[in-house]
């Protein structure tokens, strides 16, 4: 009976968090929600899932001498598991790291994709491939994998750009607009870039950038985005 009721308590769990899935990707139409659902259902799963092992030890195997003998060892493996889950990339990274010297602005090629290194964090690099794309490899899958630490070259040097503004404005706002799409580019790598407020010969004021990108192709569409999106901003803002 009670090895019943263990099975049974399984197949509702199993199929109330399959309807739960279902619902939030046909009802909840907003995405926000619909994103907020989907990271917080696995999450829930997994704590119930965790709760239904320890409860169906004790439907099993309640008022047995060895029961606290059985639920030591299932704490000892859960603590063992998350342990390994929570630090496997942060002692692979630790590793990594000592034997190889990975930096921002390297061109890497590996199983994952090859492209400059956009972000060497605590559990994972961040690349950035030719098409613009970001690629995070946890540090525990590359270092089980050969990769590759290209050759340097010159593309990652910094770049600058002059942006004239125009007499009368306030440049403070150019200033803070150009920033902020520096900083949402994903093609600029660090350090972070620069913008200042320079005051040329002629008496007029230009936005001074300096940045460095994922290559010399990037670098231009950076140079290209900039110089439009000031242009269009000027032709909004009222005389």
């Amino acid at each position: 009976m009670n090895l019943l009721v263990f099975i049974l308590g399984g197949l509702l769990l199993f199929f109330f968090f399959r309807l739960m899935r279902r619902i939030s990707r046909s009802i909840m139409q907003k995405r926000s929600l619909k994103k907020g659902s989907m990271t917080v259902l696995p999450l829930t799963e997994l704590v119930l899932w965790i709760a239904y092992a320890f409860w169906g030890v004790y439907v099993l195997f309640g008022g047995q001498p060895y029961l606290d003998l059985v639920v030591g060892a299932m704490v000892v493996i859960l603590l063992v598991a998350i342990a390994w889950f929570v630090f496997r990339d942060f002692l692979a990274g630790v590793l990594l790291k000592a034997e190889k010297s990975l930096e921002c602005g390297q061109m890497i090629r590996t199983p994952y994709g090859e492209g400059r290194i956009m972000q060497v964090g605590g559990l994972s690099l961040e690349i950035i491939n030719d098409a613009g794309e970001v690629v995070r490899i946890p540090y525990a899958r590359l270092s089980s994998e050969l990769f590759i630490l290209l050759p340097a070259d010159d593309d990652s040097l910094p770049h600058h750009l002059q942006l004239p503004l125009p007499a009368g404005r306030q440049p403070d706002n150019y200033q803070r607009m150009v920033e902020k799409q520096l900083m949402a580019s994903p093609w600029i790598i660090p350090p972070e870039p620069v913008v200042k407020i320079i005051q040329t010969t002629d008496d007029q004021q230009r936005l001074q950038v300096t940045f460095y990108a994922s290559s010399a192709l990037y670098a231009l569409k950076v140079k290209e985005k900039l110089k439009k999106l000031l242009s269009e901003q000027q032709d909004a803002d009222p005389s």
